[in-house]
């Protein structure tokens, strides 16, 4: 029962959350709730992802988000904060995605490590 309970929060949670854009800004807020039951373990999980991201110039994204976790076999939201997740990208060709990203940890009041890739896609 306690499973059919959460699985029916969580997609309700899912289905209300969507991305939309704030005009002609090339702002965009985005929300994706993720919910998980691992059977082997018997824990249940509900991390929500709100996203902020810019497109400027139609050539260059830049977002940021976060995974808050709401619920570990256990109501946890707001027990820990956040880290906020920074990512700058750009296609030099449709299939081949340059990035640079990073995080900042609001608990430990610390930055992680800068990254920068590459990906390519077929």
């Amino acid at each position: 029962m306690k499973f059919a309970a959460f699985t029916a929060a969580a997609l309700l949670a899912a289905t209300n959350a969507q991305a939309f854009e704030l005009g002609t800004t090339g702002i965009s807020l985005g929300l994706e709730t993720t919910a998980e039951y691992n059977i082997d373990a018997e824990n249940m999980t509900l991390v929500t992802t709100p996203k902020l991201a810019y497109n400027a110039y139609g050539m260059f994204n830049l977002t940021v988000g976060t995974d808050l976790d709401i619920y570990d076999d256990e109501f946890v939201f707001g027990d820990v904060a956040p880290t906020l997740d920074f990512e700058a990208s750009t296609h030099i060709r449709e299939n081949v995605k340059l990035y640079l990203e990073t995080g900042y940890d609001l608990e430990a009041e610390d930055m992680s490590d800068v990254v920068v890739g590459a990906t390519f896609a077929f």
